[in-house]
């Protein structure tokens, strides 16, 4: 054998993280995103309803048995994206459908404020919480888009970031740097938007197609990107705003979440319903696991135990309203 693919196979072994457990539990009904919270060991997932099941909730599972613990309702604005500030246990909703963002108080589970523009229109898709300067940001798609500012003591809107692009979509955050890296799907580029001046200063190509999300490796000064229609992740060293590495990840990769302590770097694929493990020191794809679910959407990362949570969209039926997929509307727990 070739000696070559014989270290190759040795450091994939060495390297890989191969799944132990996996555990499914059904949520509501029209899950989008999620967050882990480390303070109470639980999961938030955003439910934003169907045509004949209705939604509109913030739900809190257990982070260990995925036990459903808890919901809050959030009727009139239901919640498709959602970040947290673990400082002040706060979770904020983009809440697509009425063009708004909600800020839950998750220690006594009371919604704080809805916040939005007066008489603009809008559609929030991404939120991420600057917990240093209690502030949150949320992309607004549109051709421009535009990232809002949102004031985490007041929960109103402080101002506007205009002009970042043609379809902004996924965010990462550099606070101390006072940088944010916003994704532009339909140009494929990245945006860097100063925060103090609240003005895009850079701009650069992801070396994908269809680029949705990504995370910063501040440790590495690089980003991960991933693109939903070249199916893959880019590595992109910021010091030189180029592509270093191009991985292949799952069909219709989407949702991305980095773990830094063990090197490792996750995207939900919702194409095969599978979520890729990558090591993110030698840069090589150590597996592809089925979660079980019809459409892997986005990812959590519990950074005590190094397990992940991963939400499953569901696939409905036009000519039949009443349909439930099976393997819907399910969180997915993967422990290593």
């Amino acid at each position: 054998m070739n000696a070559k693919l014989i270290l190759a196979g040795a450091l994939l072994i060495a390297g890989a993280a191969n799944a132990q457990k996996i555990t499914n539990q059904k949520v509501g009904s029209g899950i989008y995103e999620l967050v882990y919270n480390d303070a109470d060991n639980s999961v938030y997932v955003a439910s934003v309803g169907s045509r004949t099941r209705p939604g509109g909730f913030l739900y809190r599972l257990d982070g260990s048995t995925l036990a459903v613990k808890d919901s809050i309702a959030l009727t009139d604005t239901p919640p498709f994206g959602l970040t947290l500030n673990k400082k002040t246990q706060t979770v904020y909703s983009t809440n697509t459908r009425s063009n708004s963002v909600s800020a839950v108080d998750i220690k006594n589970g009371k919604v704080l404020a809805n916040i939005a523009p007066e008489g603009e229109k809008s559609h929030t898709r991404e939120a991420i919480a600057d917990e240093k300067n209690n502030k949150i940001y949320v992309s607004d798609v549109g051709r421009p888009s535009r990232i809002w500012v949102i004031d985490g003591k007041t929960q109103k809107l402080e101002k506007m970031i205009e002009n970042t692009g043609a379809t902004t979509t996924g965010l990462a955050i550099d606070e101390s740097a006072q940088k944010l890296y916003a994704t532009n799907m339909g140009t494929n580029k990245i945006v860097v938007v100063d925060l103090k001046s609240a003005a895009v200063i850079d701009s650069f190509a992801t070396g994908g197609e269809g680029s949705v999300n990504l995370v910063l490796d501040k440790a590495a000064n690089r980003l991960f990107v991933v693109s939903q229609k070249s199916e893959d992740v880019n590595v992109i060293d910021l010091k030189t705003k180029s592509v270093v590495k191009k991985l292949a990840a799952g069909k219709g990769a989407l949702g991305i979440a980095l773990d830094e302590k063990r090197n490792r770097l996750y995207t939900a694929n919702r194409g095969d319903g599978t979520v890729t493990v990558i090591d993110t020191k030698s840069l090589t794809v150590l597996q592809h696991i089925k979660t079980g679910g019809t459409f892997p959407n986005t990812i959590a990362v519990n950074k005590t135990d190094g397990s992940i949570y991963v939400t499953n969209k569901g696939q409905g039926k036009r000519d039949e309203p009443s349909y439930v997929d099976p393997n819907g509307d399910v969180v997915t727990h993967i422990k290593f």
